[in-house]
């Protein structure tokens, strides 16, 4: 037997066994035993009705079925660690067939812990939502009866390249949660427990992480293109790619910036002003540099977009929650917010009203200048004629950032303005947001001039 070979074991075995702690013989004749226990970089516990509903349907089917047979949970993959099975990779089911083995009373020394809010909220709402739904299942829970395949690793390492490998045959894990344990597990244990908070807090993530993979990707020095929204698997790869797996493997939390220098006209004396911020494009080191960008981003999509929670900016408020209203703008809206994000990034609220509405002239231009629907390749296409988010990125001021927005030459194509159609619908509110008092009847030929010069005098 190799080293790597007797650092990792593997075993079957069923329910009772596992959440009862049992010692659990493996298949070249070790042992595996120890204390079930989640580690701090994994996700919270989540599951709800749907899924607690799917397990047991699965549960009764089995039985009714196979009496005799036993149940294939799917593997679960432990770390062990001095006397715990750290679990990796099977939390959300082990948790719900401990709350059936709870309720049933057939599991009386079962002793998990956890940490997180989120998990006690699911867990108290899943044991009201369980002993509600009790003839559903009651019959059919024998754990004896169930069983899975454990691989049980004695390095970390191992145990999360198992995990990984596991979670990309089907879409199990969100991207941000394999990212998350990516990085967690490679802060020191001492703060390891604060920062695993740190991200729960933020909350959900999917909208910001794929805001961020836009802005990283769709950039003219080294485009990549952005899985479509309906290719999930392709999705999750490639947000465990660009901030997992590419991470550089340093310590140091870093927040890339420029600098303004201002020497006076005698003697040369420098005043320096620093940018304060993580850049989208910047480079990420693994653990709690990428925390930290995760964090900064989210706290402006929230602040910024998602919850509004600027009303000292009422201008920009205004405008975001009357552009929040638009239908049939879904794609537009995602690189809206992705250019957005840049900017803040890069100059904070500075002008941040007129920054909106003359990035909103360009990035909804798609939305007048096709003949109708705006589809998910109508963007990449766009942004590979008209840099527009790399103006924003590589600009040294917001006037600069401006002048580039300024110079782009809208034009409306005719076809469905005289219809009921979004586009109509779109001219519309635009035309009464900003007060362009154009006819209906003028729309083709006086839209895009009207709405260019109203936006172009901003910020004068």
């Amino acid at each position: 037997m190799s080293e790597s070979q007797a650092l990792i074991k593997v075993a079957v075995c069923n329910v009772a066994q596992l959440l009862s702690s049992k010692r659990i013989k493996t298949e070249d004749q070790r042992y595996i035993q120890g204390q079930l226990s989640i580690p701090e970089y994994q996700r919270p516990y989540v599951w709800g009705e749907k899924q607690i509903d799917k397990l047991i349907e699965d549960l009764k089917d089995h039985q009714e079925q196979f009496t005799n047979s036993p149940y294939y949970l799917g593997s679960v993959i432990l770390h062990a660690q001095d006397e715990c099975l750290n679990i990796i990779d099977g939390q959300q089911r082990l948790t719900t067939l401990a709350l059936l083995g709870y309720l049933n009373s057939e599991l009386d020394d079962v002793s998990l812990t956890y940490q997180a809010s989120l998990s006690i909220q699911h867990i108290k709402q899943n044991l009201q939502y369980l002993e509600k739904v009790r003839s559903k299942w009651e019959d059919y829970i024998n754990f004896e009866n169930i069983v899975v395949s454990l691989v049980v690793t004695e390095s970390e390492d191992d145990a999360y390249k198992f995990f990984e490998t596991q979670n990309t045959g089907g879409v199990r894990l969100t991207g941000p949660d394999i990212i998350k344990a990516h990085h967690l597990r490679a802060i020191p244990e001492p703060y390891r427990n604060h920062y695993a908070k740190e991200w729960e807090d933020l909350g959900e993530l999917q909208g910001i992480v794929m805001t961020l993979l836009r802005g990283r990707y769709w950039n003219s020095l080294k485009g990549r293109a952005v899985p479509f929204y309906q290719e999930k698997q392709k999705i999750r790869d490639e947000v465990v790619d660009e901030f997992a797996n590419r991470t550089l493997k340093h310590q140091d939390d870093v927040a890339y910036g420029l600098m303004r220098v201002t020497y006076t006209p005698m003697e040369k004396q420098a005043k320096q002003d620093l940018q304060n911020s993580y850049q989208l494009r910047q480079p990420l080191n693994e653990g709690i540099n990428s925390i930290s960008y995760m964090e900064y981003f989210q706290n402006l999509y929230c602040k910024y977009y998602k919850d509004l929670k600027v009303s000292y900016l009422p201008e920009y408020a205004k405008f975001i929650d009357w552009l929040k209203k638009l239908e049939g703008c879904r794609f537009l809206e995602e690189l809206f917010v992705t250019g957005l994000m840049l900017y803040l990034s890069q100059f904070g609220e500075y002008k941040l009203d007129v920054f909106a509405k003359k990035f909103f002239r360009v990035a909804y231009s798609k939305r007048v200048s096709n003949k109708k629907a705006v589809r998910a390749d109508s963007i990449p296409e766009f942004l590979r004629e008209h840099k527009v988010l790399d103006h924003i990125a590589y600009g040294f001021t917001a006037e600069q950032v401006f002048e580039s927005l300024d110079c782009f030459d809208l034009k409306v194509d005719e076809d469905g303005l005289n219809e009921n159609t979004v586009k109509r619908h779109f001219v519309e509110e635009t035309n009464k947001y900003f007060e362009l008092g154009i006819r209906s009847a003028q729309y083709a030929e006086r839209f895009a001039d009207q709405l260019s010069q109203k936006i172009r005098k901003l910020g004068e």
